[in-house]
């Protein structure tokens, strides 16, 4: 008997080298610095959201002062347009003195409060009085800081922080203008002034 097999035996399979890559003009060079222009640009997009968010409405709170008037004078009571400002610039007609929880929650019972609504927010504004300046009422009801004259309707000639007891605080001739939040006493005068 032979011991010779007859399955036929396959040669060992030969693995081809990788063909080298070589670097030609057609091959496409990395691009080192999209990169960093990628995120950079991402970054900006990023933090110009974020002071977006800081300066809307939704990041206002107690004591900021907005521009604040009725997108429709018939309707105050409907929304209001209102944005950031300064509280020393003119156009800074109100300060914010509370942010409701709902629509159905109440300013505070003592001061002129304006409870606004703006878009999905509920605001308590108080007008933005300074002590030294002087101001009109505008035809929306909201006071408007002019230049003193003998002609301005109404001085701030005192303001007090808290709420002292009703006539201890204001000069005589002068008449208070209380707000139980924050609590403050603006006391209004005239200007006696050139």
């Amino acid at each position: 008997m032979s011991t010779e097999s007859t399955d036929p035996v396959e040669p060992p399979a030969t693995v081809a080298p990788a063909p080298e890559e070589t670097e030609t003009d057609e091959s496409p060079k990395k691009n080192t610095w999209l990169k960093p222009v990628i995120v950079a640009v991402l970054a900006i997009i990023l933090v110009g959201g974020g002071v977006y968010a800081l300066t809307a409405l939704n990041g206002t709170k107690v004591g900021d002062c907005v521009s604040a008037s009725p997108k429709d004078v018939d309707k105050p009571d409907g929304d209001w347009n209102v944005s950031s400002q300064g509280c020393g610039d003119t156009a800074a007609t109100h300060r914010v003195a509370k942010v409701l929880n709902s629509a159905d929650d109440p300013c505070p019972d003592e001061g002129i409060y304006e409870p606004v609504k703006s878009g999905g927010d509920s605001l308590c504004l108080m007008p933005n009085l300074a002590e030294g300046n002087c101001y009109t009422s505008g035809d929306d009801g909201a006071f408007k800081k002019e230049a003193c004259t003998t002609e301005s309707p109404v001085k701030i000639v005192k303001k007090v922080d808290g709420l002292p007891e009703e006539g201890t605080v204001c000069p005589e001739g002068s008449s208070e203008l209380r707000f139980s939040e924050p609590a403050s006493v603006y006391c209004m005068g005239v200007h006696e002034g050139s």
